[in-house]
């Protein structure tokens, strides 16, 4: 028996249902410890290296290197937490556990989350930098 889906000429793009959790007592205490102006580069730092890691993790899936991805996976989860992304780094560790699983549905499915979390909760960090001075 074949199963066949049906031809769809429209991508639908999904949004992001669930809430988007930065710690903010986190962006609060880099901002106390190191200023406004270094807390808010600090971020924007994080931001860009988040980034990066993940075109470098879609590229490693793209390419099958499962072991790089969840090393690239790994190191977001330590980025995003020192800046109090929290949901995200339960998403980028849902996604090593799926690597570690082989689940290659699982794995398809968080990383597409995952890149909706980075686009909800980077730039929720980042507003709150720049609107809120220490």
């Amino acid at each position: 028996m074949t199963f066949t889906l049906p031809r769809k000429d429209k991508v639908e793009r999904l949004r992001l249902i669930e809430k988007a959790a930065v710690e903010i007592r986190a962006i609060a205490t880099l901002q106390t410890n190191l200023g406004m102006g270094q807390s808010r580069e600090v971020v924007e730092r994080a931001a860009c290296e988040v980034s990066d890691r993940l075109n470098g993790l879609e590229t490693a899936l793209s390419n099958g290197d499962l072991a790089r991805a969840a090393t690239l996976a790994s190191r977001l989860i330590a980025i995003s937490e020192q800046i109090g992304l929290i949901s995200f780094a339960q998403v980028a560790g849902d996604l090593v556990g799926a690597i570690r699983n082989d689940d290659f549905v699982a794995i398809a499915s968080i990383s597409r989350r995952l890149i909706r979390q980075a686009d909800a909760t980077l730039l929720q960090a980042l507003d709150y930098v720049n609107d809120h001075p220490s």
